[in-house]
């Protein structure tokens, strides 16, 4: 498949010496030429380029209000420019390259093979997003889902308000019980959603969890330590700090999953 391109430059000369140019690649397939940033944002949003070729300074629209104009993400986009001061703010909204004029034919080839570069690993990533998309939907009956992906590590799935996020285990603290919700405790924030602890239990993998109370499930790695109460209970340290109470129901098993 042809990697479609859409030059974008007030003056004609550039245009078309940059038209010239990309005859010389059949990889490549020039779809249009813009000559101000109102008719290219216009262009983008109908032809939906691969890749841009877009000058800074235009009159009326400059390069980067066609960037913000758009809904990312944005085509992959080389600059084109005499001017040098744009240069940092060019690579800040993640350009390909930033081409001087006049540059030579070989700095032109060299910013074209950025640019295929990019493009080919945003569509093998777009693939493997796709994938994931298709395998959860088919695996998310519930609120809750484990997925595995290309024999990488699970992760837990989850819907809340109409979103799907994907939460790496080792990044899950706790599952607290909440009234008829359960907490996901990640890093410094939480998941709150319609589960019961039962079904989170049972989706998460007891090498790496394990339930110590009726309202607590956590992850072993996260465990710094266990602490005797007077009353013969336990409590559990986190990593965190966070101190959790143990049941006795469940304090052979913890002791048993952690080796102790």
């Amino acid at each position: 498949m042809k990697m479609k391109c859409l030059v974008i430059d007030d003056e004609e000369t550039a245009r078309r010496g940059l038209a010239v140019l990309l005859e010389d690649y059949e990889e490549v397939e020039l779809i249009g030429l813009c000559i101000n940033g109102v008719e290219a944002i216009d262009q983008i949003r109908a032809l939906k380029p691969d890749l841009i070729f877009l000058d800074v300074q235009m009159p009326g629209v400059n390069g980067f209000e066609v960037l913000a104009s758009l809904p990312k993400p944005w085509p992959q986009v080389i600059f084109i420019t005499a001017h040098d001061q744009f240069a940092l703010k060019a690579f800040e909204v993640n350009a390909v390259d930033y081409l001087l004029k006049p540059f030579s034919d070989e700095r032109f080839e060299q910013a074209l093979h950025r640019a295929k570069a990019k493009i080919k690993a945003q569509g093998l990533e777009n693939v493997a997003v796709k994938n994931l998309i298709d395998q959860t939907k088919a695996s998310l009956k519930g609120t809750s889902s484990l997925v595995q992906n290309d024999g990488e590590q699970e992760r837990l799935v989850i819907k809340v308000d109409g979103s799907i996020h994907l939460l790496e285990l080792p990044d899950i603290r706790y599952v607290e019980a909440f009234d008829y919700y359960v907490k996901i405790h990640v890093a410094d924030r939480f998941f709150l959603l319609r589960e019961t602890m039962k079904k989170m239990e049972e989706r998460l993998p007891d090498s790496s969890f394990t339930r110590i109370h009726k309202s607590y499930i956590v992850n072993h790695a996260f465990v710094k330590a266990l602490h005797k109460q007077e009353n013969n209970e336990y409590e559990i340290e986190l990593a965190d700090s966070s101190q959790l109470k143990v049941s006795r129901n469940f304090r052979a098993q913890l002791l048993e999953r952690l080796g102790i």
